[in-house]
């Protein structure tokens, strides 16, 4: 009590300088700039919403959805984490990528600029002839790509991709790709995908 008193009669008295906030200035800059901190503000810290890249994917059955996924993030992770059923998914055939989740994608020839380039010789491009050949076969189209292949960036916010079809392919012993793509499983539902059960 005794100290806030004598606050007050410090105050009284203007002995105690303003208190300024504290403002950085590089070399060249107007410390007597009123207007200096208005113009510039304060630095703002990348959130999660900057991250975030909005891509419209077209399912099998027609019905559009708005896929929200993170720069940096694969379009097969995107697509899993919303939930589409596991109908439409397959391994990647790659000799160390057989972990991962792929999906048959049709991407507009206006995105092709921006969808990463697979050497055709490396060991991705092996991968990805032999799942045009063995699991998307006569459904290929020029625009077809898979998934894993596409890493989410700024510049493929906006961009609309349809589910491409495959051969019928047997993801579980219990049922088997069939035309059927309203499947309540969902990707990772099971711990593990029997791909020749």
């Amino acid at each position: 009590m005794a100290l806030r008193a004598l606050g007050r009669q410090l105050r009284s008295l203007n002995l105690l300088p303003a208190v300024q906030p504290a403002r950085f200035f590089g070399a060249g800059a107007h410390h007597d700039d009123e207007h200096e901190e208005e113009e510039h503000g304060p630095a703002q810290t990348p959130t999660v919403f900057d991250k975030l890249v909005e891509v419209t994917v077209v399912d099998m059955n027609g019905i559009r959805h708005r896929v929200r996924g993170l720069q940096g993030q694969s379009l097969a992770q995107a697509l899993v984490e919303y939930g589409f059923p596991d109908t439409y998914f397959f391994p990647n055939m790659g000799f160390y990528t057989q972990h991962i989740v792929d999906a048959h994608v049709f991407v507009p020839k206006e995105f092709w600029g921006k969808v990463q380039n697979v050497d055709p010789e490396s060991d991705d491009g092996l991968a990805v002839k032999r799942m045009f050949r063995d699991i998307v076969q006569d459904y290929q189209r020029d625009t077809s790509f898979f998934a894993s292949y596409i890493t989410l960036g700024a510049e493929h916010n906006g961009m609309t991709v349809g589910i491409g079809p495959i051969k019928p392919w047997i993801l579980h012993s219990e049922w088997a790709f069939a035309g059927v793509h309203d499947s309540r499983n969902k990707q990772f539902d099971k711990p593990t995908v029997e791909i020749w059960g």
